[in-house]
């Protein structure tokens, strides 16, 4: 009897589901639960009050970095100054300086020099690229990221193999005018970094301390990274040669930065509401 009682139950629920709209089976799946939208189409609301706020709010971000903005550029000068020292490396380092009208601007600045790349050096990286490249396309498929991550590094250093290899004396960059692009590169992205979150994480419903905390730590990662990461550039090119550069500004300078902006942010995003609004979630 129970089990004939579960059957009418089942079959009565089953007509009342095929007497349902077409309209309405077509938000349903095959259980007969509701397809819920998925969130990458969800719409935030935003009221004028929250846009005011996470306007103000990245505006006083970005007026404190700028006031730290020379600060940091001394720092960065002093670590440079000591790690060149420690490493034996040829050449000074000094600090350049710019006085605003209103906020004081300084970067380290690199009298070093590097060598173009010899027959021996080309020859030697090119039999690395040819071995990088065969083990990329002897990877798994668990590892498909990393295979064809390796196969952009192998195609950038090869292009750079031949271009030294045939029209080396027509590269006219110098270490010392790298250096001091990716370091104007790297402090104009952190000063944008305020204002992207302004306009892309400040409007969720986060508090106001987390969303500063977040803008923070994002940014005093970077000033930490920053001149260790371009240490390791410096004296790869210095104890290898130019022929690095490419493969250094196109994979190894603002990417990862840009990664490390981008994992803090997926991070932040995943913290709870202050209040129960999930309806964007």
């Amino acid at each position: 009897m129970a089990s004939l009682n579960q059957s009418d139950m089942n079959s009565g629920h089953d007509g009342g589901r095929a007497h349902q709209p077409i309209s309405m089976l077509r938000h349903r799946g095959y259980r007969g639960k509701a397809i819920l939208r998925h969130r990458a189409f969800q719409k935030l609301p935003l009221n004028p009050w929250a846009l005011m706020t996470s306007a103000v709010t990245a505006l006083i971000v970005t007026l404190t970095w700028l006031v730290l903005r020379a600060p940091v550029g001394r720092m960065w000068t002093a670590i440079f100054q000591v790690w060149l020292e420690w490493l034996r490396l040829p050449g000074a380092v000094t600090l350049g300086e710019s006085h605003g009208s209103v906020f004081q601007f300084a970067l380290p600045e690199v009298s070093t020099d590097a060598p173009l790349p010899n027959a021996a050096m080309l020859m030697s990286v090119a039999v690395v690229v040819l071995g990088t490249l065969y083990i990329s396309l002897r990877l798994s498929e668990r590892v498909v990221p990393l295979s064809y991550f390796l196969r952009a590094v192998c195609f950038i250093q090869a292009t750079a193999i031949l271009f030294f290899a045939f029209v080396p004396h027509h590269f006219h960059h110098t270490l010392p005018t790298y250096f001091s692009m990716m370091l104007d590169s790297t402090i104009a992205f952190i000063s944008a970094i305020p204002a992207l979150m302004g306009f892309t994480f400040y409007i969720f419903d986060l508090g106001l301390a987390r969303k500063v905390l977040l803008t923070g730590l994002i940014m005093f990662h970077l000033v930490i990274l920053t001149p260790l990461q371009y240490l390791v550039h410096l004296y790869i090119m210095v104890k290898g040669s130019l022929l690095f550069m490419p493969l250094l500004y196109t994979m190894f300078g603002l990417l990862p930065q840009v990664a490390i902006f981008i994992a803090f942010y997926s991070w932040g995003l995943s913290w709870l509401p202050d209040r129960n609004e999930r309806s964007w979630a």
